[in-house]
């Protein structure tokens, strides 16, 4: 089966979001799932993509992509020796140095889905089945479903809160002249998909309903069994404690001990003392989605009502960093912070935390709580999207983390009680749920296996 990858971003190129981890990480478990498959990666090339790290290769030359009022000039690159390919067009691509915001970045997208199809083409190369993720790449599937000799068409939704709507004369980018009222080409894409997939089967649920779906859960019910959930899965060889080369000790399931050497060289970087309280850690993009002002609400009643200390690694809106350095500044010694983003220390957290707060408001997969269980730091999560579907709760001793329901500071604050009690009272239940955790199974073996089911569905309505 030959298999169009369309994504915004991918490991190792360019990361902003998760969708990033997802692009950089399927492909490779399919053509591993399969080698009879041929799976190609296309994404734009970027400004930021440098060719001569990647040893990117001219593979088609410049070639002429219509976009209604105007032709682009596009050309393909490919990293050699991979089924890796890169749209080139300075205008829209190689002058910038970021992903997204740009004023015209409806244009800018719709650009790449036209003209990695019209590659395909002209590399004599049909594929099977379209896999189109998020808005970015939504064109693609509005525009192949109007082709007379279509493939089966798979679009996945990464989060419902970015749909890529334009203003009302955008429609001609599609082809379409008597569309009324403005472009959304996240609609369009749903409307046209043979199978709609998103990050877990929960979401896949919660997106029906009119408080998550973003005036788009009328049209997901009606596709009905087309609608699927899958979790994502984890690059569980980078995330590995066993072998993380920026961990002060190694450890695994089977032995632990190292986990008290990455608490206290944490505890050390944040001035904090070194103790045997519990710690709470937090790595998110700083916004309200991710729940951060119900941790900043809460702060004050977990520094008064226990010893638990808690580190925060984040950055985004400034009213909350400021909110975060203003705890920081309230309750020295229990409350450290870094404002930004440093992937060091985010390992840091993720190995010498116990617990792992992630009180998400709406939380499509998330892989925060799956790196964290990964690293033995147990998650209080609230119960949404696929922190339902990958944390268990612990209320019986066998579970991987404590969740709770309702999106509320004394909700959130019981299930951190919840998870110090055990801690502190019942140190050899903690250490069995911590090595539970540690064994959970993230890879993307199974995900990719139910990728290529839905693949193979959706391969059945092409012409």
């Amino acid at each position: 089966m030959n298999i169009l990858f369309l994504a915004a971003e991918a490991l190792p190129y360019v990361k902003v979001g998760g969708l990033g981890d997802v692009a950089g990480s399927l492909p490779a478990a399919l053509r591993n799932l399969n080698k009879n498959d041929e799976v190609r990666l296309m994404m734009p090339r970027y400004g930021l993509i440098d060719p001569n790290r990647y040893n990117l290769l001219t593979c088609l030359d410049n070639f002429e992509v219509r976009m209604d009022w105007r032709r682009e000039i596009c050309l393909v690159k490919q990293n050699e020796g991979t089924n890796d390919y890169f749209i080139e067009n300075d205008r829209f691509f190689g002058s910038r140095f970021h992903v997204y915001g740009s004023s015209d970045e409806t244009e800018q997208f719709v650009l790449f889905c036209r003209a990695a199809l019209e590659a395909c083409r002209r590399m004599n190369w049909r594929p099977d089945v379209i896999h189109a993720h998020d808005w970015h790449t939504a064109a693609a599937i509005r525009i192949a479903w109007a082709a007379e000799d279509r493939p089966g068409l798979v679009f996945t939704i990464h989060n419902m809160a970015h749909q890529g709507t334009s203003r009302p004369d955008g429609w001609p980018l599609l082809g379409v002249y008597d569309g009324r009222g403005p472009l959304n080409l996240m609609d369009q894409a749903i409307w046209c998909a043979d199978k709609v997939t998103t990050v877990s089967p929960t979401y896949a649920k919660e997106i029906c309903r009119s408080e998550y779906g973003f005036g788009l859960d009328g049209l997901l019910r009606s596709k009905g069994d087309d609608l699927v959930g899958i979790v994502n899965g984890l690059d569980t060889a980078s995330f590995d404690p066993r072998t993380d080369t920026g961990l002060a000790a190694n450890y695994s399931a089977d032995d632990i001990a190292g986990k008290r050497f990455c608490k206290s060289e944490l505890l050390k970087r944040f001035d904090m003392k070194d103790d045997d309280s519990p710690l709470i850690g937090v790595v998110s993009r700083l916004d309200s989605q991710k729940g951060v002002d119900m941790i900043l609400k809460a702060i004050p009643d977990i520094v008064k009502y226990s010893d638990m200390k808690i580190v925060i690694l984040g950055s985004g809106n400034k009213e909350l960093e400021n909110g975060v350095n203003q705890a920081v500044a309230n309750f020295p010694g229990r409350v450290g912070c870094f404002i930004g983003f440093s992937a060091p220390m985010s390992r840091l957290i993720y190995a010498g935390c116990d617990i792992f707060l992630m009180p998400s408001l709406f939380e499509p997969c998330g892989l925060s709580q799956m790196i964290a269980m990964r690293y033995g730091t147990l998650p209080v999560v609230r119960r949404t999207g696929g922190l339902a579907d990958t944390v268990r709760d612990n209320y019986d001793g066998n579970g991987t983390g404590y969740l709770f329901n309702r999106y509320d500071t004394d909700d959130m604050l019981g299930a951190l009680g919840r998870a110090q009690e055990h801690f502190v009272l019942k140190p050899y239940l903690w250490q069995e749920t911590v090595k539970r955790a540690m064994r959970e199974n993230f890879t993307w073996d199974r995900s990719a296996q139910q990728y290529r089911a839905v693949y193979e569905m959706a391969a059945r309505h092409g012409r």
